[in-house]
């Protein structure tokens, strides 16, 4: 509180310069600069201190509260989260790279035409029992 008295004891200078920067100093601008005497404002009494430290005070344990509460409604959100994910089916499995799966061959069965008789050869036994009525 000691430095706030000494800070608040010395005048403070406001000034604009040639650049048209404002600058707010405790030390007194240079010559020729047109400066401005800021009034601070009064310094609070010791009741207006106690007030507003009592305000603050409040206001922490207000935040406590709120925080305590936010906290209790997200672990209850995550409890029941985790109940509906328990009665939830699971999930199915995506598979993500395919997986090849040899898959058998068809060869349809080959289908010719009977035999005719070569002329210069005696017939042979499929032959003459196809030729053959029953």
């Amino acid at each position: 509180m000691v430095v706030w008295h000494a800070a608040h004891a010395a005048p403070i200078y406001k000034w604009v310069d040639s650049a048209g920067h404002v600058t707010y100093s405790s030390a007194p601008p240079p010559a020729g600069a047109r400066a401005l005497k800021v009034d601070a404002p009064p310094q609070p009494s010791a009741e207006e201190a106690r007030q507003a430290g009592e305000r603050a005070r409040r206001a922490q344990e207000q935040a406590g509260d709120l925080e305590a509460r936010r906290r209790k409604q997200e672990e209850k959100e995550a409890e029941e989260a985790r109940l509906r994910a328990l009665q939830a089916p699971p999930a199915p499995v995506v598979i993500e790279t395919p997986v090849y799966v040899p898959q058998p061959i068809y060869y349809p069965p080959v289908m010719r035409p009977p035999r005719k008789p070569h002329p210069d050869r005696p017939p042979t036994c499929h032959e003459a029992t196809a030729e053959t009525p029953s």
